[in-house]
């Protein structure tokens, strides 16, 4: 505050001795990191419902995998008709969520695949991608952010495949 009564910015308002004008920019803002915020947060919620409809996997090579591939937290393999991909999901209880048809697969085809989302889990991955929404929320407005988000989502596919690829061999 002045006690001339000049101007001074606080938190995006303009103050003259009392009286608050009201700053349209950072107003658009916070709308539009309300709007982003909300529309992933559906988005989440609306995944996370059809997720928890999926079925765990009853199979003696997922099992011997599992024994195999142990980590601190509680990891589980559960399929669904729903998803076209392998996927994973979770921080604290990491699953790795298969499509259906994916288990009629061959037992090679299967390792790399779950290797894979393996490496997702060890690398904290789902973690990562929550703090980039995150900075795609707070910087909605700005083209770099997006192409920064999408070319993060590359890298990470693409460091996995590599590391699958060096730990179980380019053939």
């Amino acid at each position: 505050f002045s006690d001339e009564g000049t101007l001074t910015k606080q938190s995006g308002t303009t103050q003259t001795q009392g009286k608050v004008s009201f700053s349209w920019f950072w107003a658009i803002h916070r709308v539009g990191m309300l709007v982003c915020a909300f529309v992933f947060a559906l988005s989440y919620i609306r995944c996370m419902r059809e997720f928890r409809m999926s079925l765990p996997v009853k199979d003696a090579f997922i099992d011997t995998w599992l024994e195999k591939h142990v980590i601190y937290r509680k990891l589980s393999v559960r399929q669904s008709d729903r998803v076209a991909t392998p996927l994973t999901y979770g921080v604290i209880r990491p699953v790795i969520l298969l499509p259906k048809k994916l288990q009629e697969a061959d037992e090679t085809q299967l390792n790399y695949v779950l290797q894979h989302e393996y490496t997702h889990i060890c690398n904290f991955d789902a973690l990562f991608k929550v703090l980039l929404v995150a900075a795609l929320c707070i910087h909605w407005f700005n083209p770099l952010v997006w192409c920064m988000v999408f070319v993060c989502n590359r890298d990470i596919e693409l460091a996995c495949d590599e590391q699958v690829l060096r730990k179980l061999g380019e053939g």
